[in-house]
């Protein structure tokens, strides 16, 4: 070898993969509320009569298989250059319809799994959850109560086991709506904070360090008492500190920013995190970069017909009937890293 073919030859070895530095593998995890994804088949333990074909919304395999597809692509484009890592869902009626999302629409090129509890919910919703298990190694799962005082949603809590070997806990919510009006129903959404909090505090209690993530339509804003007062879910600061969780979308929240509309935009999906998962530090198995959340807004998710601005575009609107849209709410993601 001369001289001259040496240093290019190193020069060469320096910008390979594995050769001379250390790359990011990156994850997305995503929370999606996808509006009453139910199936057409009749559950005698469900309210489920609002999505049949007989009725009124002619909820029938065709409309059912158009709404899986539409949520497809909102995944494959949150995550355009790899599919979604996890993904946690509100408002889905059992398993069988996220068995169906993984095996009939372009996600069926990840190996997902499909992790859900059937709950007490009145309308028959759960909570439910996909993650890939090419990239995360399943631990457990099971159902938290989210109330003990009345039937509700209960709380989805995975173990994961990440890429670096670091164990994540996650949690996925959906909590009391505003149905009936905020003021009254406030109470209880305080209550779900609160019961998720004595989970949280019992694994800080083993260890502060602890990696976090809890996501869900919390129906209510970051700086409301439910979430920043009963689960203590504080702004992301400049420096982090364990035993605390923070919101990675109070400054989203502040900036105007909102994952549906009610007469204004609401940002109640969200996602709040340990504050290790915040942590930069090189020997910290995975962190959170950037430190904050987004909302994933594309105008072809949105209703050009909505007599405000425009909106999430829905599958059914109460007054112009079948839209054949996404959903009510926009989804949410943040991005996890590793070292490699």
């Amino acid at each position: 070898m001369t001289k001259r073919f040496f240093p290019f030859c190193l020069a060469l070895l320096l910008v390979l993969p594995g050769f001379g530095q250390k790359g990011k593998q990156e994850l997305k995890v995503v929370f999606y509320n996808v509006e009453n994804l139910f199936d057409t088949i009749d559950d005698p333990h469900k309210n489920d009569n609002e999505f049949l074909p007989g009725s009124d919304k002619h909820w029938d395999s065709g409309r059912y298989l158009h709404k899986l597809t539409n949520l497809g692509k909102v995944l494959m484009a949150v995550d355009s250059v790899d599919l979604p890592a996890v993904v946690g869902f509100a408002e889905v009626e059992n398993h069988e319809v996220l068995d169906d999302l993984i095996r009939l629409t372009p996600l069926n090129r990840a190996p997902y799994r499909v992790l859900l509890v059937e709950g007490p919910d009145p309308r028959g919703i759960d909570v439910g959850m996909i993650f890939r298990s090419d990239k995360l190694t399943y631990l457990s799962h099971r159902a938290v109560a989210a109330s003990t005082e009345f039937n509700t949603r209960n709380i989805l809590y995975v173990k994961l086991l990440g890429p670096a070997g670091d164990t994540l806990h996650l949690f996925v919510n959906h909590w009391k709506s505003r149905s009936g009006g905020e003021a009254k129903t406030r109470d209880k959404r305080i209550e779900n904070g609160r019961l998720l909090r004595e989970v949280v505090d019992s694994l800080f209690a083993l260890n502060p360090r602890v990696r976090i993530l809890i996501m869900g339509d919390l129906n209510d804003e970051p700086s409301d008492e439910s979430v920043a007062t009963a689960l203590k879910a504080l702004p992301v600061p400049k420096k982090s500190l364990p035993g605390n969780l923070y919101n990675l979308f109070y400054q989203p929240f502040s900036n105007g920013e909102g994952t549906l509309w009610y007469r204004d935009w609401d940002l109640f999906d969200q996602i709040i995190v340990s504050g290790e998962l915040l942590s930069r530090k090189k020997n910290h198995a995975s962190y959170i970069d950037p430190p904050e959340g987004a909302v994933f807004k594309q105008p072809w998710i949105l209703d050009p017909g909505a007599a405000s601005e425009p909106v999430p575009l829905r599958s059914y609107d109460y007054k112009r009937g079948y839209l054949g849209g996404f959903s009510d709410h926009l989804p949410v993601y943040i991005v996890l890293q590793y070292l490699q």
